[in-house]
């Protein structure tokens, strides 16, 4: 293996933001990742933030990786930008590049199929060694790759990783916090739970939905329920969060009347998240049953809450003993099969809504 000089440049996204504001870049870099809205935030603010809208036209290049060979990028790279300092490639899901990496590559050229896919991994190599100054490469690839990948080494004198992992479920929260922060806003706790609870943990829509605010909360403001409920749409009384609430506190009349709602306004509510939802819940409720005495902080701790939500929790631990728990949980899984077609025939999602509902508050 070809010795590599220097030593892995890897940053987070916010990092590279705060150098695109400052304009200090590398030449070279590598986005990869399964959590795909840091990529994607990083590649529009690269768009965005790099050139003046009357340079892009001459020097600003979007590719696609299916279209692309690792030779027919170098050709873009290794031009001059015309009447500006700068000119941007990105490179989108650059999978010859990662196919590259495993000794995998697929030519349509004639010739060695090995032969071409030494010579555009070469090509890699000899451009990352000696990138144009005046040319920013971003490349793209949205799978997590391993800490071994073949990519990396040629990177590092040149370039810099930008890894973007899927957040756990219970740090949607704190993202969701510090994003409206960055914008000014403060959000209330429950109102905090009640997005996080409807919304999942697609940060792509949580951040689509927390724009909704961002726009139309006055900056310094603090978030509470009847802005979620008028702007970003979530029902005061019918939502996920009342939800699992009148389950842990086992209301029947409560929870029956929102899961008719859900059932008659399927499309709104749709019963995919509902579903995580309540899996995380009764298994985190599961987990409490295996903890005995401990204290509020360490159970907030192992769970992963907020300690706000610890009485909660205590109290579907007592609603629902360890037996029925497990039994809940496997109705869930069996709902999520229905929904999927895998067990049940022609089983619409509003009896899926209603049967479960039903079971969780009578097995």
């Amino acid at each position: 293996m070809p010795d590599y000089p220097g030593f892995l440049m890897q940053k987070t996204t916010t990092e590279v933001l705060k150098d695109i504001h400052k304009n200090s870049l590398s030449p070279i870099y590598l986005l990869h990742g399964d959590e795909h809205f840091f990529i994607d935030q990083l590649t529009d603010a690269f768009e965005a933030g790099i050139l003046s809208e009357d340079q892009k036209s001459f020097n600003q290049f979007v590719l696609y990786g299916k279209d692309q060979t690792m030779a027919s990028v170098v050709s873009y790279a290794r031009r001059f930008p015309m009447m500006a300092e700068k000119q941007v490639i990105i490179v989108k899901e650059a999978i010859f590049l990662e196919a590259l990496a495993k000794g995998k590559i697929d030519t349509k050229s004639e010739g060695n199929s090995k032969e071409k896919g030494n010579e555009e991994w070469k090509a890699f190599e000899d451009y990352c060694k000696n990138p144009t100054p005046s040319t920013l490469l971003v490349f793209t690839i949205k799978n997590l790759l391993t800490d071994k990948s073949k990519l990396f080494p040629p990177l590092a004198s040149h370039g810099v990783i930008v890894t973007s992992k899927k957040i756990s479920d219970d740090k949607v929260g704190l993202w969701l916090k510090d994003y409206l922060a960055q914008h000014n806003l403060q959000i209330q706790t429950v109102s905090l739970e009640l997005m996080v609870t409807n919304v999942g943990a697609d940060l792509q829509r949580m951040a689509h939905e927390a724009d909704k605010l961002i726009i139309n909360v006055p900056a310094g403001s603090e978030v509470g329920i009847e802005e979620v409920e008028k702007y970003v749409g979530i029902s005061r009384e019918y939502n996920y969060f009342e939800f699992q609430k009148a389950l842990m506190q086992r209301n029947v009349e409560k929870a029956q009347k929102i899961a008719f709602y859900f059932a008659e306004n399927s499309k709104q509510n749709p019963i995919a998240p509902m579903l995580i939802m309540l899996f995380n819940f009764f298994a985190k409720v599961l987990q409490t049953h295996d903890m005995g005495a401990v204290s509020d902080a360490e159970m907030a701790k192992v769970l992963g809450i907020n300690p706000y939500f610890v009485r909660d929790y205590l109290t579907a631990k007592r609603n629902y003993p360890l037996g029925k728990v497990v039994r809940v949980i496997e109705a869930i899984k069996n709902a999520d099969l229905k929904m999927k077609g895998v067990i049940g025939q022609q089983t619409t999602d509003r009896e899926i809504i209603l049967d479960l509902s039903f079971e969780i508050l009578h097995l």
